[in-house]
């Protein structure tokens, strides 16, 4: 696995990547089982993916309809970057770590093109995204424009790196789409 900041590894480690992506209350015994390494080897690689920053956190993935937040929407935001009022000028950076803040916000990405910010956010119902986008996020002053699109379903949300072991080994990624009839 080569790119930018990425780092070597090797078939364990990716086997022991996937498993805890799949299962992250797994132990180190039931992990060194199933990758036929030793308890101690599969410790010690494990911390060293840590160190290393591969694995930042263990966390629950919750079911966001279960919980009442059912709207989805992606919101394109155009900034401004000289603010009236202000001395220096907007970076996106800054205007991306600010905006992650808010509790409805799942996802902030930087992009290129016409648009500079996308939002992910997660919200009861459009009520409670109209009331963040008109009453929050048009209020800020490094706001120029929005474009709001909301999903009308979902068929794959994931925090889930896949096809690590399937990228280790260069093969080929090219899904075909094969639609059934």
């Amino acid at each position: 696995m080569t790119g930018k900041n990425s780092v070597d590894l090797d078939k364990t480690d990716i086997m022991i990547l996937e498993l805890l992506q799949e299962n992250a209350k797994l132990t180190v015994a039931q992990i060194a089982k199933k990758v036929g390494k030793g308890i101690s080897t599969v410790h010690s690689r494990i911390q060293n993916l840590k160190e290393l920053g591969i694995i930042q956190k263990y966390t629950a993935v919750l079911d966001p309809s279960k919980l009442g937040r059912t709207t989805v929407a992606f919101i394109l935001i155009t900034i401004r970057y000289r603010i009236p009022g202000r001395k220096t000028v907007l970076s996106q950076r800054e205007f991306c770590q600010e905006i992650a803040q808010h509790p409805l916000v799942q996802e902030v990405h930087v992009l290129s093109g016409e648009y500079d910010v996308l939002l992910k956010t997660r919200t009861r119902d459009i009520d409670e995204l109209n009331r963040f986008i008109v009453d929050f996020l048009r209020n800020i002053p490094a706001v120029e424009r929005t474009l709001t699109m909301f999903a009308m379903d979902t068929y794959l949300d994931t925090l889930e790196l896949r096809a690590l072991s399937k990228t280790m080994n260069n093969n080929d990624l090219n899904i075909r789409y094969n639609p059934r009839d």
